[in-house]
């Protein structure tokens, strides 16, 4: 499933209100709290990172959206999600990467959900700026899952789970490594130090949400 290839949804897929093409994914009044938070959500880069750049705060309908997109089939949301990354991007004045690449997944989660969330939000990016969009790392078929390990066994899991691309190539390139949730930091972390290791002089991330405690007016409900 490609979400360039779909429409956007005819309902805001934060509050559901029924909405026209135009207003992409977004009724005003939700799109109006997203670029508040667009503004609110401020994370420090974690190792190997030059920048870790996050839309909102994985909360609230934020997060039931990013819910429905990644274990729901609302394959929809990838447009206006992409678009809100790429809000986010340009808020905070970030210059253009070389290449856009994502956080991979295990083809088990590929054939349970039906795609790649990560994936699919770098492919709608990197078209939404007419930037080269490059699969690099691959996720190992049994490993652990991030979500399932406390803050600890994230770091150490994350460091046994991913690997290069034998085809990729990065030297020499700054890369953007696009991911749907940041909780800890570890797998950017990780993906993040591979890529440099591959030959990328500077590696940014940038992430629909953060896992955190989101400000009371950020509107996050």
């Amino acid at each position: 499933m490609n979400t360039l290839t779909l429409l956007y949804p005819d309902k805001c897929m934060l509050c559901g209100q029924r909405i026209a093409e135009p207003q992409r994914g977004l009724c005003p009044d939700c799109r109006a709290r997203l670029e508040q938070q667009l503004r609110t959500v401020h994370t420090p880069a974690p190792p190997n990172l030059d920048a870790l750049v996050c839309a909102a705060w994985y909360a609230g309908r934020v997060r039931r959206a990013l819910l429905d997109y990644k274990f729901n089939h609302h394959y929809a949301y990838g447009r206006p999600l992409a678009e809100l990354l790429a809000q986010a991007w340009e808020v905070r004045r970030m210059p253009a990467p070389d290449v856009i690449t994502c956080v991979p997944v295990s083809l088990t989660h590929v054939y349970g959900r039906g795609f790649n969330q990560s994936a699919e939000l770098a492919a709608c990016l990197a078209a939404h700026w007419e930037l080269p969009f490059v699969q690099t790392l691959r996720r190992r078929l049994l490993a652990r899952r991030q979500s399932a390990l406390n803050r600890t066994d994230r770091w150490h899991n994350a460091r046994r789970t991913f690997f290069p691309r034998a085809t990729a190539d990065v030297e020499g390139k700054t890369v953007l490594l696009v991911d749907d949730i940041v909780t800890t930091g570890a797998t950017v972390s990780t993906c993040a130090g591979i890529l440099r290791e591959m030959g990328a002089t500077r590696v940014w991330a940038l992430a629909a949400a953060k896992t955190g405690q989101a400000p009371r007016d950020a509107g996050a409900e």
